[in-house]
């Protein structure tokens, strides 16, 4: 009985699961991480010409190469935006034109290809899984809900919500389709503009965070007496000081620069 119980909790928490497809490539994880370790591993050179504190930086960098991880997240649910929302036309184009909802699904898809005819972005891979199922015989509620779960989107998570309560009590899909696309489009121009409005910062951010550096490895290697006395007792601990005012500014700048919407 106790194992049945717990079989039926662990298959309850698989189900519950969100099911990512954003996740980059195991070659692109692995190039990511040997440039952070070689970035870092210069970086505790230049700041403490040690060849275990730097080592100990580049192991932190590979750490932190996840923070990367998450930036090509953001940007992969950006691009999957831009590709719901063509997506929502067609399939509101193919409703107008009289076409039964499962029909409109696969319009759409066929729209897509034309559209990326060579290749095959994320949302028109879902979406032709998703026309898969419906023509095995899954529900199309049930499908879309599996499309939306990978998908891990907040505008489709709405939007399936409203396309089900819509398809259960008959209103208009027609309205509802044109309706999310407006929304979805206004959400996406709102996110542009504040993309434009903070470039010119956030690369002056970048900008000054590389001049610290710039400046040590001038006087590292221009004048190295000059800079003898900072690898040498106390002076390790004053190196240690500004690496961690240095990193510190560029985190809050950084947070300072993302503002969703």
């Amino acid at each position: 009985m106790a194992n049945s119980f717990a079989w039926v909790m662990r298959r309850r928490r698989v189900e519950k699961a969100p099911v990512t497809i954003y996740e980059p490539g195991r070659l692109r994880t692995v190039s990511v991480g040997c440039l952070f370790f070689g970035v870092c591993f210069a970086v505790g050179w230049l700041f403490f010409e040690h060849w275990l504190i730097a080592f100990i930086l580049g192991a932190l960098g590979v750490w932190s190469s996840s923070k990367n991880k998450e930036a090509y997240i953001r940007k992969q649910k950006q691009l999957v935006s831009v590709q719901f929302e063509q997506m929502l036309y067609a399939v509101a184009n193919a409703l107008q034109a009289g076409k039964s909802v499962e029909n409109s699904f696969l319009a759409a898809e066929a729209d897509l290809k034309l559209l990326y005819r060579g290749y095959a972005p994320l949302l028109l891979r879902e979406l032709e899984g998703l026309n898969r199922k419906v023509q095995h015989g899954t529900p199309l509620e049930k499908a879309i809900d599996v499309f939306q779960r990978r998908m891990d989107i907040p505008e489709v998570s709405n939007w399936a919500n409203i396309f089900g309560t819509c398809k259960r009590t008959g209103g208009n899909l027609v309205h509802v389709m044109r309706h999310s696309s407006r929304l979805v489009v206004e959400k996406m121009s709102m996110e542009r503009e504040l993309s434009v409005m903070i470039a010119g910062k956030r690369f002056e951010a970048k900008a000054l965070s590389i001049v610290p550096f710039l400046v040590i490895g001038m006087f590292k290697y221009g004048s190295p007496d000059y800079m003898l006395p900072l690898y040498e007792g106390p002076g390790r601990w004053v190196m240690a000081l500004s690496l961690l005012i240095i990193g510190c500014g560029m985190r809050l700048a950084e947070r300072m620069m993302r503002i969703e919407v």
